[in-house]
């Protein structure tokens, strides 16, 4: 079966997506693995497929080792600018994901997607985990962009505490201003070149620290820049948050269906 496809990047986060409206794929996991496999398929740190039921549209997506996944900010961000090619969506709105419903707005060129609220913040030693639709640790280091990150972060994405359902890990340093983060996500059990949950984790985590003041901060990840807004509450819990970031699609075409 010959299927049509689409690949977008957020600032190097990079999807597949799929117009699943008609086709009503049921893709395994190793299909899905297949076609995010950078030598053997299509290549991408994730799958997403376009649904609409009972006309609410809705964002299904899979990392790249096939599985079901949590929320993924870029992704979302990317499906944004696949649904308004397709028309399927306008510059403003909402669509529903794993974690529920999602507003969203384009605007010169950017693409804003407003995150889930996060209600707690554990502090693991010098650590800090939150949920900002996916899980995330994230700790604050010296030299961000000469740590060995594989070696580190499985380190703790491996331990007893997270080897169940796992963790993204994420290593933040404050240079010039600017938040630059390195993100190992889970799923794709390697760095990615820039994460929309793990950047917005980190700039919650680094206002909680105390370190930032501003509820509207740059991000700095590998593949480009990100902006993060909240609203930071009295009670320690963060709302209103605002993922913002550049989309682009990279090519389509189609592909033979893995067996």
């Amino acid at each position: 079966m010959l299927i049509p496809f689409s690949k977008y990047h957020g600032t190097g986060n990079d999807f597949i997506m799929i117009d699943n409206r008609s086709l009503n794929l049921k893709l395994s996991q190793t299909q899905i693995s297949q076609l995010c496999n950078r030598r053997f398929g299509i290549g991408a740190d994730g799958l997403i497929l376009l649904e609409v039921n009972d006309e609410t549209v809705q964002m299904v997506y899979f990392n790249s080792d096939g599985a079901p996944s949590s929320m993924c900010g870029n992704g979302g961000r990317c499906f944004v600018d696949f649904c308004q090619q397709l028309e399927v969506m306008s510059d403003q709105g909402e669509f529903l994901a794993v974690d529920g419903m999602h507003s969203f707005k384009m605007e010169n060129g950017l693409v804003s997607l407003k995150m889930a609220d996060v209600s707690r913040i554990e502090s693991i030693g010098d650590a800090v985990y939150l949920d900002t639709g996916s899980p995330h640790y994230v700790t604050i280091v010296e030299d961000v962009l000469e740590i060995d990150i594989l070696t580190d972060a499985r380190k703790i994405r491996y331990n007893n505490r997270f080897t169940g359902k796992g963790t993204n890990v994420n290593f933040v340093e404050m240079m010039d201003g600017i938040t630059h983060i390195r993100t190992y996500e889970r799923g794709v059990e390697d760095e990615t070149l820039s994460c929309g949950t793990g950047a917005t984790a980190c700039a919650i985590a680094m206002h909680h620290y105390g370190h930032i003041s501003e509820s509207n901060m740059p991000i700095k990840v590998l593949g480009g820049r990100l902006n993060v807004s909240f609203k930071a509450n009295e009670d320690g819990s963060y709302s209103n948050i605002w993922l913002t970031g550049p989309t682009t699609r990279v090519f389509e075409g189609s592909i033979q269906l893995p067996e």
